[in-house]
């Protein structure tokens, strides 16, 4: 229920529908017709987008629905993982009372993207190896000599394999596990039971994987997706930000008033051989997390691990100090979870809440949607339609699906070239770190650069525009490379807003709409005025305004 209540749908999930949609229409698995680039990292989730694509139903509605159910199957199967950790029954319905606490989980029952089917799955593997992982010698290990378990052992290794397919990432998780499990078949039977081991949870995870990564090479040219490509900017910058991104995560939801009972009760929670063990996943979590630069979405990357962390949570909340406090405490830890969803932003940085990440389902003529709902007006008949626009935008989901227009991403996403040359961004943020140059998009025969989508009042009085109030609609890149004649559009949004796109080439569609008077060119100037730009803008716009 709290899902439904807080239902939304993020910018990125909209790749997923668009890369949906052209494959049901024939066109591949593609973001633009004749493009082949990786520029999702959902191969599994975005197969199961086409069937609303196909079907004409709302793709946004399907997924909602889609991982509501995954939110629902999802709880009971954390619940038997915090069964298997604590043998109890009571805290392990302790530690799932913890988990449909936890508001980031719970937001991701919808979001329109593939967490909850990740989540689901990495945490069935745990429950399927768990029992196979326990060290020899826990009051819970098997004997030596009992039977392999064939088909638990079978089903982790399909279920692996969705995992990975459903994100690439999901094989740090699936690999702990199977690494776990194979060490603790040597160690608690033989080398032969470790490669029974092996080869029980890897033939089913091969027969899936291998086959996809062959089409992948074959269809894509490359293995590994293009996203990878365009989201690499150094590691020591991103892998601090990743450190900051697990304290925030922490702090927001004031896990530091647990750090007392912690220090007092963690030689008892890990003189659990089955807690150390289910403890590994989480920890080779944390470093990928510091290693690719964390995420910017409300703790997307944190999603996955949260059914683990919660039996620890569960574990430090057990015992009772007395009841005032302990009512006091829960009490606390709630109202810090309630944050993430009832204020507009918990922490500023370094994500965005799931306030800030809603773009559908909305009716605003300014918001995203509105803006793509009305391109595919003004440019109707799909991407492939000839003479359309071509448009170049930094948020690609929900204006390039809604206006269905042949799009550039000029965060490199889904752009190959953009992705590996286009300039580096000189502040990091995560899936932000390179933008197109304009010798790029004029290469790319970009019409309108929408970039982020940048709005005004009506002003009849408005003669021009200085390239520095472009700053914050095209940033980092240099604006004096626009071509000369270049030029501005006003594009009406209400009666009383207009949306700034500047107009890189000339397009027939485009002329037609300036000369009936529903859009209006206007001139840039070459100059930069300090007081156009703000303390962010400033740095971006460096290159643009040099010597201006």
């Amino acid at each position: 229920l709290a899902a439904l209540a807080t239902a939304s749908v993020q910018d990125d999930a909209f790749i997923s529908f668009r890369y949906a949609r052209n494959l049901q229409q024939g066109h591949g698995l593609v973001f633009n017709a004749g493009e082949r680039v990786e520029g999702y990292t959902n191969f599994l989730w975005t197969w199961l987008m086409a069937i609303p694509e196909r079907q004409g139903w709302s793709a946004p509605a399907f997924s909602i629905l889609v991982t509501l159910a995954l939110l629902a199957v999802t709880v009971p199967v954390a619940h038997r993982l915090a069964r298997l950790v604590f043998d109890d029954d009571r805290l392990a319905l302790l530690a799932t009372a913890a988990l449909v606490a936890n508001m980031s989980f719970v937001g991701y029952g919808t979001g329109g993207l593939e967490t909850m089917l990740q989540t689901l799955l990495v945490t069935a593997v745990a429950v399927l190896l768990l029992p196979s992982a326990v060290p020899a010698g826990a009051p819970e290990a098997p004997e030596a000599d009992a039977p392999l378990r064939v088909l638990p052992l079978l089903a982790a290794g399909f279920l692996g394999a969705l995992a990975c397919l459903t994100r690439l990432d999901s094989s740090v998780l699936v690999g702990t596990w199977f690494v776990i499990a194979v060490i603790v078949a040597w160690r608690r039977h033989s080398v032969a039971r470790a490669l029974s081991t092996a080869v029980l949870l890897g033939v089913p995870l091969a027969a899936v994987i291998v086959p996809w990564l062959v089409w992948k090479y074959d269809y894509y040219g490359d293995i590994l997706p293009n996203t990878l490509t365009a989201k690499s900017g150094g590691f020591v910058v991103p892998f601090l930000y990743g450190v900051f991104y697990l304290l925030a995560f922490f702090a927001s939801y004031f896990a530091f008033l647990l750090i007392g009972r912690f220090r007092k009760r963690r030689s008892e929670f890990f003189a659990n051989p089955t807690a150390r063990v289910a403890a590994v996943p989480v920890l080779v979590w944390f470093l990928y997390t510091c290693v690719v630069g964390a995420d910017f979405m409300e703790y997307r990357f944190m999603v996955p691990i949260i059914p683990i962390l919660v039996v620890l949570a569960a574990f430090l909340l057990d015992r009772f100090v007395n009841v005032r406090s302990q009512v006091l405490l829960c009490g606390v830890l709630l109202f810090a979870s309630g944050l993430h969803m009832i204020v507009p932003n918990t922490i500023p940085y370094p994500v965005l809440v799931f306030k800030e990440l809603n773009h559908w389902p909305t009716e605003s003529k300014t918001a995203w949607k509105g803006i793509g709902d009305l391109l595919h007006r003004e440019f109707p008949g799909g991407e492939t339609a000839p003479g359309q626009p071509v448009i170049a935008v930094q948020p690609l989901g929900v204006i390039g699906y809604y206006s269905d227009l042949p799009t550039v991403d000029m965060l490199g996403l889904a752009d190959r070239e953009i992705a590996r040359d286009g300039l580096l961004i000189p502040i990091y943020y995560p899936g932000h770190v390179r933008m197109a140059t304009v010798p790029q998009l004029l290469d790319k025969k970009v019409n309108l650069v929408i970039g982020l989508p940048t709005y005004g009042d009506v002003d009849p009085s408005r003669r021009s525009m200085r390239l520095s109030e472009l700053a914050a609609l095209y940033s980092t890149a240099d604006l004096k490379q626009l071509p000369k004649d270049a030029s501005v559009l006003e594009v009406p949004l209400t009666p009383e807003k207009v949306m700034f796109v500047i107009e890189l080439r000339p397009n027939a569609k485009v002329d037609a709409l300036v000369e009936r008077g529903a859009w209006t060119r206007i001139p840039i100037e070459r100059t930069c005025k300090d007081s156009d730009l703000n303390v962010l803008t400033r740095v971006l716009a460096e290159k643009t305004c040099d010597g201006l």
